[in-house]
């Protein structure tokens, strides 16, 4: 089927029309960093926070928080998708294929879920952070965030 994004888009007749679609749009490091924790700190409390790296830019000026948080909201509900874990299985990333661990992509598949999160605007500018408690029958970090 071939989607008429022109006419989507002008007819606005759907409830969220979510901008991430797939916990694969995010950049390469993110998953390599979450691998990291997963593998050697599962009983580490992590965090992470977003950061407008253009502070003449002021976000919490321009974007709505409530559709922002509808957004978020929208991305908390994605899981990976088996062809997703496969097409990371099986690329070569930076001249070493394999470069995730198996456990590691069966547990993206199974348990990752991306935690919730505190959205603000202070000085014009957007605060979002992450939290994850430690539990000690989990299995780890649930997050990626990127800084813009």
């Amino acid at each position: 089927m071939i989607v008429n994004l022109a006419r989507r888009a002008h007819d606005h007749n759907w409830e969220l029309d979510p901008i991430t679609r797939s916990l694969l749009d995010t950049d390469f490091y993110k998953l390599l960093m979450l691998q990291f924790i997963w593998k050697n700190f599962k009983t580490t409390r992590t965090s992470f926070t977003t950061m407008n790296r253009t502070s003449t830019v002021r976000l919490g000026e321009i974007v709505g928080l409530h559709a922002l948080r509808e957004q978020l909201d929208a991305v908390r509900s994605l899981r990976f998708h088996k062809s997703e874990l496969i097409w990371l299985a099986g690329n070569t990333f930076y001249g070493r294929r394999g470069i995730f661990e198996p456990a590691f992509l069966e547990w993206l598949e199974k348990d990752f879920r991306l935690s919730e999160f505190e959205l603000s605007v202070q000085d014009g500018q957007i605060n979002l952070s992450f939290q994850r408690a430690v539990d000690r029958d989990d299995d780890v970090g649930n997050l990626c965030a990127d800084d813009y």
